[in-house]
């Protein structure tokens, strides 16, 4: 009988703790990153169960060195961590003290205060070598290009070990007809071959048979500027080429202050677009130094300033950022940027880095008769909430264009930040 009842009780266990596992409060925890980032002063909440016991590495009331006061609401359902001003710790979650769960290392930096874009902006590039959009034979002769097993999308980087700065240059390093040995960068491989131009009987030109392109234009909108450092950040993706889908590579960049004349209108099934003037500019707002799927990023000449927010926010981490009201800055009309309302209506797993990590809703009057909603220029427009910068609109939702998705501004400022470093 005593076998028996303990493997009842054993199996009633096992169940309770199958069942807290699949609570929503320990899923959230499994979620959890490796490592959270913490603003000095700041107060984050992390959801939890009452089954959950939490264990700072040196002590019940703080987490090693990192100065971070730990309080669990008696109740369970939130941990809260108020964070001193600097240091390194460690959080320990299980399951009735018992389960481990998760390990989390904590480090606390002093509190990050960014300028809020908003302005509309007119971004130039140049390509670090010439992306190929496309083959063509020379008259009666096959494209040299396609025989050597180059492909739209390709980046031809040098051409006999020097560097290839624009498509001016590539013909001029193939224009004698010697076998060349070109350096390819291919889905971000590098790869390798050899390509011999063909004489274009039309005029006599040595030709690869390859469409390329060297530079690329348009509008977006600046997400911050770092007073201290000079570094800005606009778009929230990557630019790429228009024929090809491939990221354009940075050879060299700028931004320019840029005026909003027109806006066609975002429809169902038809996202509008800002038409802007920025040709004109001969002043360059700041150079781009980088351009990956999280944005653009480089260092701004003059500083950019804000009227909105001229003594800037602070910055939010993924833990601070909810659903609900929010607010967005950007520029349709013009050159000034004006705040509009709108809501976070879905966060995506936060421990992810990607572009479209929150879907919003635009809801101010004034912003959807405007544009309908998001359109096309917008990309790159700062998001606040709780009197903080959370992040920047990246992609309208082409079937519903008061709708959105929005990148974190963590996400931003990391990709910035490991490119310097590498």
């Amino acid at each position: 009988m005593g076998a028996r009842i303990r493997r009842r009780l054993g199996a009633l266990l096992a169940a309770a703790m199958a069942a807290l596992m699949l609570s929503p409060q320990l899923g959230a925890l499994a979620q959890l990153p490796e490592e959270m980032v913490l603003g000095a002063g700041t107060v984050t909440e992390i959801p939890v169960s009452s089954a959950v016991r939490v264990d700072a590495v040196s002590g019940a009331d703080a987490a090693g060195d990192a100065e971070i006061e730990t309080e669990l609401d008696g109740e369970g359902g939130a941990l809260r961590l108020t964070a001193g001003d600097s240091g390194e710790g460690e959080l320990k979650f299980s399951l009735l003290g018992v389960l481990p769960i998760r390990t989390v290392k904590l480090s606390v930096q002093p509190q990050r205060t960014l300028v809020p874009g908003g302005q509309s902006v007119g971004v130039a590039l140049r390509t670090g070598g010439v992306v190929v959009v496309g083959n063509s034979d020379l008259g009666k002769t096959p494209s040299p290009a396609r025989l050597a097993g180059l492909k739209s999308g390709d980046v031809i980087q040098s051409v006999d070990g020097a560097d290839v700065t624009g498509a001016a240059q590539l013909a001029a390093s193939i224009a004698g007809g010697e076998t060349a040995h070109l350096t390819v960068l291919r889905d971000g491989n590098v790869m390798e071959c050899d390509v011999t131009p063909a004489q274009d009987e039309r005029d006599g030109q040595f030709r690869l048979g390859a469409w390329v392109r060297d530079s690329t234009a348009g509008v977006g909108t600046l997400t911050y500027y770092d007073p201290e450092t000079g570094d800005f950040g606009a778009l929230g993706h990557a630019i790429t080429d228009i024929d090809t889908g491939v990221l354009m590579p940075v050879g060299e960049g700028e931004i320019y202050n840029n005026r909003v004349v027109d806006i066609k209108p975002s429809r169902e099934g038809a996202p509008g677009e800002l038409t802007g003037d920025f040709l004109g500019e001969t002043e360059a707002l700041g150079t781009v130094t980088l351009n990956s799927e999280y944005g653009i990023f480089g260092k701004a000449e003059t500083p950019l300033e804000s009227a909105l927010y001229p003594e800037g926010l602070p910055v939010a981490n993924r833990r601070q950022i909810h659903t609900g009201a929010a607010t967005l800055i950007t520029t349709v009309e013009g050159t000034q940027p004006k705040e509009y309302e709108c809501e976070i209506v879905r966060l995506s797993d936060r421990t992810q880095a990607e572009a479209r990590a929150m879907v919003i809703r635009v809801t101010d009057p004034e912003l959807l008769a405007l544009t309908g909603g998001i359109v096309q220029g917008m990309s790159g427009s700062p998001l606040l909430q709780d009197g903080r910068i959370i992040g920047a609109v990246t992609h309208v939702m082409v079937n519903d264009p008061t709708m959105g998705y929005g990148i974190f501004i963590e996400t931003m400022l990391e990709e910035a930040r490991d490119a310097v470093n590498v």
